[in-house]
């Protein structure tokens, strides 16, 4: 008997502690709804509306605001200026703080925290709603070119074009050729990825870097019939679907440069993400994490995604600041070498 009655105890007493907790996610809940019931959430883009992140944030605006409580209406504004650093100035330093204003900022917010001085913001500050698509950069060999192997473009010089000389499709092949000993030759001036695919065709170069959402997307079959050879990774990790090729975070001589290297690699974990800047109360942070993480779950945003040819990899709020602040667990001699790390390969986009 005397057990029997301590269960029943035990049992009110979850069942009065539950009842208890109840009231008060209501309560919260309805303070988020209250708030934003007569709200516009304004969603920036640091670019114009044609590229990814226009896309993204136009798919933000028209699916989030349904599964936030109090189902507020949504636009987009277009901030272009700096690479995307003067959107993410604003939202982080203008702004208002209250859960109004969020942003599909780009993903070199990260780097920008570390390797320049000047900037008015921190990667680490901002609070992240959840990303819907990791952008890494993949280099590729044309066929013709006998490439097959990071190895290979160590034996001879092999020609890479770029849209600029510190542009990533540059970068990341001046940081092969110092962290790993490619002998790849950057050529700069091509107008988009798309003008470098016809210089392959020509034979004017043989090697390109461009995002693995693009190359997937536009040329899978030229990777199916060996037309385009995967070489490297710009990446935290090696890309699933190419395990055998190396990500440039397997290089670097020493405890720095593979410091550098992995937060330099880490853009790509950010790729196309949603956050808002520091300040905005607790309480709606979980309101929009939660739609977030709702919404690219739901249907219609599944068939929009498709339908928009976007691709997905979906991560959580929390799970992507946890890993931004592994990443940027670096001390100020860390930063300081970094920054000259970075100045040394810029010296070298600047000498080629």
């Amino acid at each position: 008997m005397t057990r029997l009655h301590f269960s029943r105890v035990a049992m009110g007493g979850a069942l009065l502690a539950a009842v208890a907790a109840a009231p008060v996610a209501a309560s919260a809940n309805d303070a988020v709804a209250n708030f934003y019931g007569n709200k516009t959430i304004t969603v920036v883009v640091g670019s114009g509306m044609g590229g990814s992140y226009g896309l993204y944030g136009q798919m933000t605006a028209q699916h989030l605001g349904r599964h936030i409580p109090g189902n507020p209406k949504m636009v987009v504004q277009s901030m272009p200026g700096g690479g995307g650093m003067k959107a993410l100035s604003y939202v982080y330093n203008a702004a208002p703080k209250d859960g109004s204003f969020i942003i599909g900022g780009h993903q070199e917010v990260l780097q920008e925290t570390v390797l320049n001085p000047n900037i008015k913001f921190d990667v680490r500050k901002f609070q992240w709603l959840g990303r819907y698509m990791d952008v890494d950069y993949l280099g590729f060999a044309s066929g013709q070119s006998g490439v097959k192997t990071l190895e290979d473009a160590r034996k001879r010089q092999v020609v890479s074009g770029a849209t600029g000389a510190r542009a990533t499709n540059a970068m990341a092949s001046l940081a092969f050729n110092r962290f790993a000993g490619t002998n790849i030759k950057v050529v700069p001036g091509y107008k988009s990825t798309g003008e470098m695919f016809v210089a392959m065709e020509r034979n004017e170069i043989e090697f390109i870097t461009a995002t693995w959402v693009v190359i997937k997307a536009l040329h899978t079959p030229k990777i199916q019939s060996g037309q385009l050879v995967p070489i490297f990774a710009l990446s935290l990790e090696r890309v699933p679907d190419y395990p055998n090729v190396p990500a440039i975070t397997e290089f670097g001589n020493d405890a720095a440069e593979k410091k550098f290297l992995k937060f330099w690699a880490a853009g790509g974990m950010i790729g196309r993400s949603v956050f808002a800047p520091p300040g905005v109360p607790a309480d709606r942070m979980d309101a929009l994490r939660t739609a977030f993480d709702t919404m690219v779950k739901s249907p219609d945003f599944l068939k929009d995604a498709e339908k928009r040819k976007a691709s997905l990899n979906p991560m959580g709020g929390k799970e992507l600041e946890a890993k931004i602040a592994e990443v940027m667990n670096l001390t100020e001699d860390d930063v300081q070498s970094a920054r000259k790390i970075y100045g040394e390969l810029l010296k070298s986009a600047s000498a080629k």
